[in-house]
């Protein structure tokens, strides 16, 4: 593996620009702790002029008043970039964040990709102008209404998937003519700066995207309340959700937030056992657990809670969990040592509430696992819907598994919950998963699979899990303010019926 410390600045106006400060933040791979990166701690000083810059480029119509199809261009341009630098965009994403170097090679680059493509296909479907009809018993009257771009934008953006969550912001953002201040995780922020840099050159004017790095607790919360910031797109915990919201409320700032999840799997009695199984450790286990709309509430016919989890436990086995940079590993670290710590704790927490642990439990120790961040895949069993673990969100891989005894009470056990990001069905009959599915209250239901998160559909929750959607025309339409345009076709104020009816033309 390359030990070169790779050395970064904030991306502002178009260029590498030193931070204010001069203070630098180390990156490190979570599987070894080893230093791969240096960035700018920027100030709140960084992010007035990184703001600046964003609205000078937007007030000049540099972006935002160029045509659609010249959008089109340019975002396509983008698109063909981001392939073109898979190898190096996967390699960093995987190095930073613990992901497995064969995921972010094959989905989280081709994702980015993908918003970017479909934001330029959606917006060179919308129409430019769309006309009202004008009844007869009306005064002659032509309205319509366009869409414009809200303004200067902030994105921010949590530490598990850097590049696809970014990309759910600023791709819509630019495709409706916006300029937009990224503000990624701290201990992820390398690939949304490499982005940065990569749209630029594909022909995103200067100023149009920004990115600094800084905590979120200063840096990001400063740039949430900022007189500056029209629009905000977060993703990351409810807790830090809520404090987003209150702080963009005092400027009425447009905001959409994608938030925490618990999300429930409810296995149905006619489901596979191999494919319930698989179905289990592709909703609970993906990127290690850390997923806001991680499958960690199996719901389970009572009957087959045993054959089931001795299935789950067989897989799990099976599983390569090590270096992320290996193509074969599957599962690779926790993303930090505080996180490391969070999951732990939450194991205890289980523990001590009563649950039992079928397998796991404990931090992953000897060899590469001394050096890194690593939690074996965990299993409770005979869980209750409102123990602690099972209705909290644990970040980490650590399933809840909840028995049941009739469909009514699994819906209801599914449904109780603060959350609503995301929930699944595993069954054989197709009719009766898509009837419990609309039952679920949440945004998102998968159906014998889990993750599916595509560019062409909305992507967002119900209840504490936020508000909005990101990805394909919603997206482009939470990025947009409607403006209706009114005229009055009589010739003068004598043939207005509007000024003789009122009487303001005597």
């Amino acid at each position: 593996m390359n030990k070169e410390i790779l050395e970064y600045q904030l991306f502002i106006d178009g260029q590498w620009t030193a931070g204010e400060s001069g203070e630098m933040m180390d990156v490190i791979n979570p599987s070894n702790r080893e230093v791969v990166a240096r960035v700018p701690r920027a100030t709140q000083g960084d992010v007035d002029i990184a703001l600046q810059s964003a609205r000078a480029a937007f007030e000049s119509g540099v972006w935002s008043n160029k045509t659609i199809d010249e959008k089109v261009e340019v975002l396509t341009r983008a698109t063909m970039a981001v392939l073109a630098n898979k190898d190096k965009l996967a390699w960093l994403e995987a190095l930073t964040s613990g992901a497995t170097l064969r995921r972010t090679s094959f989905v989280d680059v081709m994702s980015v990709a993908g918003s970017l493509a479909m934001s330029a296909a959606i917006l060179k479907q919308l129409p430019e102008v769309e006309h009202a009809i004008c009844p007869p018993w009306v005064a002659p009257m032509h309205s319509y209404t366009i869409r414009e771009p809200i303004g200067v934008c902030a994105g921010i953006t949590p530490w598990n998937f850097p590049m696809i969550l970014a990309a759910y912001k600023f791709a819509p953002a630019l495709a409706m003519g916006n300029s937009i201040v990224m503000k990624p995780a701290s201990i992820t922020p390398v690939t949304t700066l490499e982005l940065a840099k990569i749209l630029t050159d594909a022909g995103i004017p200067p100023g149009v995207f920004n990115v600094i790095t800084g905590p979120g607790a200063s840096i990001g919360n400063y740039l949430a309340a900022h007189p500056q910031v029209d629009k905000i797109g977060f993703t990351g915990s409810t807790e830090v959700g809520r404090q987003i919201a209150h702080l963009a409320a005092d400027g009425i700032k447009r905001v959409t937030l994608e938030l925490g999840g618990k999300s429930p799997l409810i296995i149905l009695d006619d489901a596979d056992i191999d494919m319930a199984s698989s179905m289990t450790l592709l909703a609970f286990l993906t990127h290690s657990g850390q997923v806001c709309e991680s499958g960690t509430r199996l719901l389970v016919p009572r009957k087959m809670q045993d054959q089931l989890v001795e299935a789950i436990i067989d897989k799990i086995k099976k599983l390569n969990i090590g270096d992320q940079m290996d193509l074969a590993t599957d599962l690779g670290p926790i993303a930090s040592a505080q996180q490391l710590q969070t999951i732990m704790n939450y194991v205890k927490i289980g523990q001590d509430e009563g649950a039992q642990i079928a397998y796991g439990g404990n931090r992953l120790q000897g060899g590469i696992y001394d050096n890194g961040f690593f939690h074996e895949p965990t299993i409770f069993i005979n869980c209750t819907n409102q123990m602690q673990h099972v209705r909290e969100e644990i970040f980490g891989p650590v399933q809840c598994v909840i028995p049941y005894d009739d469909l009514d009470e699994a819906i209801a056990i599914a449904n109780d919950s603060p959350y609503g990001l995301g929930g699944g069905v595993c069954s054989t009959n197709t009719t009766r998963a898509q009837q419990v599915a609309k039952r679920m209250r949440t945004g998102s239901v998968w159906i014998n699979t889990w993750h599916i998160l595509r560019p062409d559909v909305p992507f967002g929750g119900y209840k504490e899990s936020g508000y909005g959607r990101e990805n394909c025309y919603h997206a482009l339409m939470a990025y947009s303010e409607v403006k209706h345009i009114c005229q009055d076709l009589t010739p003068d104020a004598r043939s207005s019926f509007i000024y003789t009816f009122l009487g303001f033309n005597r």
